[in-house]
C-alpha cells in the first residue's frame, strides 16, 4: 500500500529583498484571495515594525490587518503575532501561516499551509528540511528569489 501525501503544504522562500516589502506584496494578494493568514514574527519589535509598515507604506492606502488579541471580524484576513504559534488560540477561519525570517518552527501542525521565508544564506537549510519533510509525506515547494520579487522554483 502506497503512503498517502499529507494535506499540509510547506513552501520555503529564500529571499534577497527586504521581508517587509515582500510581506506587503503577499498581503495585497491575500486581500484578493479566499485565504486568511496568521503572520508569525520572532519578537514584538519585529511585529510592531511590520504593523506600522503595513498601515503606512502605501501612499493613499494601507493593508488592513489585526494584531493577535484584537477582536476579529468575518472580514479580517491577516493577523500578526510573535512567538510560538502553539501558544496562541487559532481562529477556525485561518488555515495558513506565514513565517518571517528568524522564526524557528519545530512542528508543522494546526495549519494546512505554511509559507516560510528566510534569507539567501539559509538556502541549504531549506534543502535539508525539504528532504526530511518529504519523507514524512508533507507537500514541499522551494522557491528562490533570483531578482527582486521574482521567484524560481528549485
Amino acid at each position: 500500500m502506497a503512503s498517502q501525501k499529507s494535506s499540509i503544504l510547506i513552501s520555503f522562500y529564500t529571499i534577497k529583498s527586504d521581508f517587509e516589502e515582500i510581506l506587503l506584496r503577499v498581503c495585497k494578494k491575500i486581500l484578493n484571495s479566499d485565504e486568511n493568514f496568521y503572520i508569525n514574527f520572532d519578537c514584538s519589535e519585529s511585529r510592531i515594525k511590520a504593523d506600522k509598515f503595513l498601515w503606512t507604506r502605501e501612499k493613499g492606502g494601507f493593508i488592513p490587518h489585526k494584531n493577535y488579541g484584537e477582536k476579529l471580524s468575518i472580514r479580517d484576513k491577516i493577523v500578526l503575532f510573535e512567538g510560538n504559534y502553539d501558544k496562541i488560540s487559532i481562529s477556525e477561519n485561518f488555515s495558513s501561516l506565514i513565517i518571517s525570517p528568524s522564526v524557528v518552527i519545530k512542528k508543522f501542525q494546526s495549519f494546512k499551509k505554511f509559507l516560510i521565508f528566510s534569507y539567501q544564506n539559509e538556502k541549504q537549510l531549506s534543502l535539508k528540511y525539504k528532504n526530511n519533510l518529504e519523507k514524512k509525506n508533507f507537500i514541499i515547494n522551494l522557491y528562490d528569489e533570483y531578482k527582486p520579487f521574482k521567484w524560481k522554483q528549485l
